[in-house]
């Protein structure tokens, strides 16, 4: 593992430096006199109750953690523990490589008796069914008319790409098994058979009811995140910059943002997506007719109510365990 973060990080930060210089390229000349804070004084109490607000999704994604974990797990999980581990971990993906958030949930979990390969494998299920349920979300408001792709950008079905992902799922599906045996043969001494029956018992548990209300659950947890985050976005910008997105594109600019969340995590190395999330959505977002100055603007001042979003529970968190 530690060979691995050794060569993804100067990737990410490599990824991280261009992100910031296609930023910093739109903002040198740039006019941006017609965007203004209405208020400093008044911008900033806004700024703080936005990060508030921000909040509340990182204890969302708490709960949406526990009930996977109880899926995986069979069981039921303190929802104090599980929390507590959560949200004083989740600033840890700002740190070098973007995935020591989900070391610091094993380690803390490890402390109260939980199972590292159910907490690794339920913080993947988690990122799955995060990505795969927003995907939906997105998929079914353009199927009602209420997303619309910017006229030019050309939705085509190249179908030999489709072959090459799905060869490239199922041959990464192959070694993750192969993998799994060698670790648990060769590690952890376990025989061939009882890691098999493991497996079979493991890939049980999705063709039960079980999984069924799980995925009901997620889903429409994904689909009120995704109107609160449309809310968030619309009045983040008129309220705060007195730049207004237009009605008809309430819900492109947080499908634009979502896009823009998930290439992040994808990023290899990224700490927290810096400077990749926010050139992904300001080249999202201006394909509906915005100016990027100001757009600049209106994003960096979303991540930084973001940023306050994931240190105000863990704050929190921190007080009430004193």
């Amino acid at each position: 593992m530690d060979k691995i973060i050794k060569y993804v990080k100067p990737i990410g930060y490599t990824i991280t430096v261009l992100s910031l210089i296609y930023i910093i390229n739109i903002t040198h000349n740039s006019d941006f006199n017609t965007l203004h804070f209405k208020n400093p004084f008044v911008s900033v109490l806004f700024i703080l109750l936005f990060g508030v607000w921000a909040s509340l999704f990182i204890v969302i994604g708490a709960y949406n953690w526990k009930l996977i974990l109880e899926f995986v797990n069979g069981s039921s999980v303190q929802t104090k523990d599980v929390f507590q581990v959560y949200l004083k971990t989740n600033v840890a993906k700002y740190l070098p490589g973007n995935v020591m958030h989900y070391a610091g949930r094993n380690y803390l979990g490890s402390k109260l008796g939980w199972n590292n390969s159910e907490m690794a494998f339920s913080s993947l299920l988690e990122y799955i069914f995060g990505f795969g349920l927003t995907g939906i979300v997105i998929l079914a408001f353009i199927g009602v008319g209420l997303v619309s792709i910017p006229p030019q950008v050309a939705l085509t079905v190249n179908y030999n790409k489709i072959l090459g992902l799905s060869a490239l799922a199922a041959a990464s599906a192959i070694v993750l098994v192969i993998f799994i045996y060698t670790y648990r043969y060769f590690v952890s001494k376990e025989p061939l058979k009882v890691t098999s029956r493991k497996l079979k018992n493991r890939a049980q548990q999705f063709f039960t009811w079980g999984f069924l209300v799980l995925s009901v659950k997620l889903f429409l947890i994904s689909l009120l995140c995704f109107i609160m985050n449309c809310l968030y976005y619309y009045y983040l910008c008129d309220l705060v910059l007195n730049f207004h997105i237009k009605p008809s594109d309430f819900f492109n600019a947080n499908v634009a943002l979502s896009i823009a969340n998930y290439m992040s995590i994808l990023t290899p190395g990224v700490p927290g997506g810096l400077g990749v999330k926010e050139s992904v959505s300001i080249l999202l977002i201006s394909a509906y007719g915005y100016p990027k100055e100001s757009l600049v603007i209106s994003i960096l001042v979303y991540r930084i109510t973001c940023v306050l979003g994931d240190i105000i529970p863990y704050f929190l968190v921190m007080l009430w365990k004193k």
